[in-house]
């Protein structure tokens, strides 16, 4: 999903379980939803390139 002009990650993110690896790199995120701290099975999470300025304290969640 990089380089996609994104503004937004949908909350309904947290539907995707099995997710390993997630690719946000070049969008126009501003910040990333709460149930990301769901996916426990991503390893690997590219959000270099965005205007992220606050993370939800869930990110600490995950094992990447």
């Amino acid at each position: 999903m990089s380089r996609n002009q994104l503004t937004i990650l949908p909350k309904e993110i947290e539907q995707l379980v099995n997710l390993e690896s997630l690719h946000l790199r070049d969008n126009e995120l501003t910040t990333l939803p709460e149930e990301i701290g769901i996916l426990k099975n991503l390893k690997y999470l590219d959000i270099s390139r965005n205007q992220i300025s606050n993370f939800p304290k869930e990110i600490q969640k995950l094992k990447i």
